[in-house]
């Protein structure tokens, strides 16, 4: 079986540029303003926004010209790289199953572990107080986000998981 990669799509990424170019252009008429009048804070105020704007594009512009993996299905597990929150590798042997949840009036994907304790253990403490809060919280302790995925709808994925985790359990368990 072949990895399947399913991408982020960069409407947001792209769109968060724009406003970026759009705060600099704002900043720069700002900064002009405040040279031409002599006003220092007015000055000064567009030079720093127009500094923290100008990182702000630069950001998002190296967003946009990389393509990021949001889930990749391989034959043994999946990679998680769909938030900051993402916790990586996880290998089908400690998945029991998957889920769609409500997050805060989102739907993501639930993955369910087969030792709950096991899993938790192998996070970094920052990571296992995100599952804990998802735990406390009446939802499964990683969550998957795929509302950016590109071409792909939340429940094509879900399928997708559930059909490779079914078939590693049936050659393996």
């Amino acid at each position: 079986m072949e990895k399947i990669v399913i991408e982020e799509k960069q409407s947001k990424t792209i769109r968060r540029m724009l406003i970026g170019l759009l705060f600099i252009i704002v900043s720069v008429i700002v900064w002009i303003l405040g040279m031409r009048e002599k006003r220092i804070l007015l000055s000064i105020t567009g030079l720093l926004f127009m500094m923290v704007s100008g990182i702000g594009f630069l950001v998002y512009l190296g967003r946009s010209l990389q393509k990021k993996p949001l889930l990749a299905i391989t034959f043994d597990g999946i990679i998680d790289s769909s938030s900051g929150g993402s916790v990586g590798y996880i290998p089908f042997q400690d998945i029991k199953s998957f889920c769609i949840v409500d997050n805060m009036g989102q739907k993501v994907i639930g993955v369910i572990p087969k030792d709950e304790k096991f899993f938790m253990e192998k996070l970094s403490p920052i990571k296992q107080r995100i599952a804990k809060n998802n735990i406390d919280h009446q939802s499964p302790p990683l969550t998957i986000c795929v509302d950016k995925a590109k071409d792909m709808s939340l429940e094509d994925i879900f399928t997708l998981l559930t059909k490779r985790l079914n078939d590693y359990s049936s050659l393996y368990d």
